[in-house]
């Protein structure tokens, strides 16, 4: 038959066990890591959507959100104009922003109502940029940022964590007809 005898036949016996019984221990260690992880991360996700619910919550009771937008009124449109750019330098002024070049553009007519558009240039310190945003977002009468733009202002602090952004952005208010 088989002239290969071995010389310790239980070894080979003993040999594939090990293999069978240590494949399947490091799959179960796997198993129990890849479900760890994934429940993790569904812990993860649960927490976010819940802080996302609470912070939809929360700025609706802050803005006390009636649906309602309000206007800018006033006897004529460039007065109107004049009150926009105001309320901007303003919270300029409030949140450490520094505008060069505030522009009027032209006022046009839009569903009803007049469309007032503001461009502004200026430099505003890093850490002052969030609180500029959303002064902007709560600001009454309504402000719709058309567009923004950011980059790094040229400064001689190059060390400094907290450098100036050049800050370019495109507003538009409303005058109620």
């Amino acid at each position: 038959m088989n002239s290969f005898a071995f010389h310790n036949p239980t070894l080979v016996r003993r040999f594939g066990t090990g293999l069978v019984v240590g494949t399947s221990i490091v799959l179960i260690i796997l198993a129990l890591l890849f479900t760890n992880i994934a429940r993790g991360n569904y812990a993860n996700i649960a927490a976010q959507q819940e802080e996302i619910v609470m912070s939809e919550r929360a700025a609706n009771t802050e803005t006390g959100e009636t649906g309602q937008i309000t206007f800018y009124t006033a006897d004529t449109p460039q007065l109107a104009q004049a009150q926009m750019q105001s309320d901007m330098q303003d919270l300029a002024q409030q949140n450490q922003v520094i505008l060069e070049v505030i522009r009027a553009d032209q006022i046009e007519q839009l569903n009803g109502s007049l469309l007032m558009a503001l461009t502004l240039n200026g430099v505003v310190p890093e850490n002052q940029l969030g609180g500029y945003l959303e002064g902007l977002a709560k600001h009454e009468p309504v402000i719709v940022v058309e567009s923004i733009s950011l980059r790094r202002a040229r400064s001689t602090n190059r060390g400094v964590d907290d450098r100036p952004l050049a800050i370019r952005l495109k507003l538009n208010g409303f005058v109620a007809q």
